[in-house]
């Protein structure tokens, strides 16, 4: 749809043929509040008989021109209209469409061109600079709001294109998202594949950030314990001393320093004896096969 406002603002009232037709963008007339065209977005299909259904969304467009900007009063009031346009979505599938002049390129003949145009020459470059600062000073401003979204502020050379311009955006809007990238593992997730049967409860691994520093420290009280079995002689010697640290037994150190058992037997203490030997056992075969 296309408000019907637009007939009557002298920028814009060429446009209505192209806003119209079949070949241009196909919309009918209508009363648009709080903006001036509406064009549908990503219509879907009906998964049981394949017929399109309405589209659920919608790119909403503001057309502006010099005039907004031609003193800070209609500045002021263009910036009102703005936020209650952004309003309407938050500023999802919005865009500002500004056209940098309403005078149509002078032609000269390809043979000659006659001195009276040099005149219409020098007002066409003094339209499209005029544009253009206005262009700027509105981009400016929007800059300045921190409560407006950044919206696409579209630059329109001449009326004539505005249909090419609105089917080139659109076509961006309605491509598929790409997907999110899922996010890189984290210390926490890396602490919770650290035991011999992953990944370990959650709750297992908030115990060991309590009990140990870092992974670091982690690593180093396991491997003591581990390092310290393999001076035995035999599998089943490395590990019934391995079972004294972890599950239970009174029968001293085994070897194994005084901080990295007693750290072991709390985290036993808080944990299960299973838990607690999966952990070990993982850093064990760690250290085993260096």
């Amino acid at each position: 749809m296309f408000c019907t406002t637009l007939r009557r603002r002298p920028s814009f009232a060429s446009i209505t043929p192209a806003l119209t037709a079949a070949s241009g963008l196909g919309l009918r007339e209508s009363r648009l509040d709080t903006h001036d065209i509406s064009i549908p977005l990503v219509p879907t299909l009906n998964p049981k008989t394949g017929s399109t259904l309405a589209p659920t969304r919608q790119l909403r467009v503001l057309l502006l021109s010099l005039s907004v900007t031609a003193s800070p009063s209609a500045l002021d009031d263009t910036m009102k209209r703005i936020q209650h346009f952004v309003a309407l979505t938050g500023g999802r599938d919005l865009a500002i469409v500004f056209l940098l002049s309403s005078r149509p390129p002078t032609q000269a003949t390809a043979l000659a061109k006659p001195l009276a145009t040099k005149t219409e020459d020098n007002d066409d470059d003094a339209a499209a600079a005029a544009g253009v600062h206005a262009y700027v000073a509105l981009q400016a401003a929007l800059m300045s709001h921190s409560d407006v979204p950044n919206i696409p502020l579209l630059p329109l050379a001449s009326s004539e294109g505005l249909a090419a311009l609105l089917k080139k955006h659109a076509a961006v809007l309605a491509r598929p998202r790409p997907q999110p990238i899922a996010s890189l593992s984290t210390s926490f997730g890396l602490l919770q594949l650290c035991t011999a049967d992953p990944p370990m409860p959650q709750q297992t691994a908030y115990v060991l950030t309590d009990v140990f520093v870092d992974l670091r420290d982690l690593a180093e009280v396991c491997t003591t314990a581990v390092s310290s079995t393999l001076d035995a002689s035999s599998p089943s010697a490395r590990a019934a001393s391995l079972v004294s640290i972890v599950g239970g037994s009174q029968g001293g150190s085994c070897g194994v320093g005084e901080g990295a058992e007693s750290r072991l037997k709390g985290l036993r203490d808080l944990v299960g004896r299973q838990q607690c030997s999966d952990v070990v056992d993982f850093w064990g075969e760690e250290w085993t096969m260096e």
